[in-house]
Order: structure tokens, then sequence, then C-alpha cells
């Protein structure tokens, strides 16, 4: 049985870790660093983990599950896209793209979104998220297409492009506006941008 004082320990080192992988990327990042920052030794890691490469994807692995989670609250991924009538998917992809802003702009670090896009060097990590699962569905239905076709996946890399580009470019973004974080008001802004921008494809693509 686990003590409060192990699962701190635990906690502890996941926390440091996440913001190692995120500063310095996974080669950058060792073991040793991350003991001693947490204060505790490197055998700890061993033991939870098993080294480096188990503990980077123990936090991917977390991610995917507290974004499913979080998804499936609103979302039915359940649901065929290709059952639904046009205005239906439409409807869906905003609903979806709504629940990636806030999701992206909620709980989840700065540190934790960049160890995301470092990771795609070890692991394509968003081929896993299950809002890019579910999203490729989505707007292959909308554009009567192959899910893995080239305009499908380029398209929805571009879409996420535009949700997290704020986020993980924060010299352009919060820094400029002399913040340390995102308000309420800054997400409302980003989201009106991401329909607009969303709005332009599916005009161009005769889907609206």
């Amino acid at each position: 049985m686990k003590t409060i004082k192990e699962d701190s320990s635990k906690e502890r080192i996941t926390k440091i870790a996440k913001k190692f992988f995120a500063q310095k990327g996974f080669d950058g990042t060792s073991i040793r660093d991350i003991a001693k920052a947490a204060n505790v030794n490197v055998a700890m890691i061993s033991y939870y983990w098993g080294g480096k490469k188990e503990l980077f994807q123990n936090i991917i692995d977390n991610l995917v599950e507290t974004q499913t989670k979080y998804a499936k609250s609103s979302l039915d991924f359940a649901i065929n896209p290709e059952d639904l009538s046009k205005e239906q998917q439409i409807e869906l992809m905003y609903r979806t793209v709504d629940k990636a802003i806030e999701f992206f702009y909620g709980d989840e670090s700065y540190e934790l979104l960049t160890v995301i896009t470092r990771g795609q060097k070890e692991k394509n990590v968003f081929e896993n998220l299950p809002l890019f699962i579910y999203g490729k569905k989505l707007l292959a239905a909308l554009y009567n297409k192959k899910e893995n076709d080239k305009e499908v996946i380029l398209t929805l890399v571009s879409i996420i492009s535009q949700i997290n580009s704020p986020r993980l470019m924060p010299n352009f973004s919060i820094n400029l506006m002399g913040q340390r974080t995102f308000h309420r008001e800054d997400v409302k802004i980003i989201r009106k941008n991401v329909y607009i921008y969303l709005e332009a494809l599916l005009k161009n693509k005769g889907v609206i």
C-alpha cells in the first residue's frame, strides 16, 4: 500500500519531469537532473517508471487519458460522422474545436503542451489524442475523403496550429500583452479567430 509520502514524491517527480522535458527536450533531460531537482534518489524513478523513456511515456499517456475523459464529458465518440447530415457535421466540428480550445487553455500547463510538441520526436503524440482522432473522422466526412487523405490531415493540423499557436509561442502572445497567463477574454478572441479560419476553410471547400 502506497503512503502519502510516496504519492507526494511521485507527483513531485512528474511535475519536475514535465518542466525539464518542456525546457530541454527528451534528449537534453537526464534522470539524474530530475532526481536532483525533485530531491529524491535516482533509484526511486527507476522503481516507479523503469527509466527516462518510460517516465516520458507515462506523462504522455496521462495526457491522453485526461483529454479522453474531458472530451467524453460532452462529445460522444461513438457517433459516426458519416451517419450525420452536413449541418450536423458542421455543428459537431465547431463543438469539437470548442472542446480542444477549452482543453488547451484550461488546466493544462504550458510546460505540458510543450512536452507534447517536443514529444513528436519520440512518438506521434497527436495521433493518439482523442480529439485529433475524432476530428480527423469528422473532417474526412465533411470533405468526403478518406481519413488518411493528405488534405484531411494537413487541414486538421492547420486547425490545431490555429488553436495552439498563441499558447506555444508566448513571446508573440502573452508576453507582448504584458501578462503571465491567458485570461477568459483572451480565449474568447482565440476562439473567434479559429472560428473565422474554420469557416473560411469550409466555405472554400463548398461545405457551407
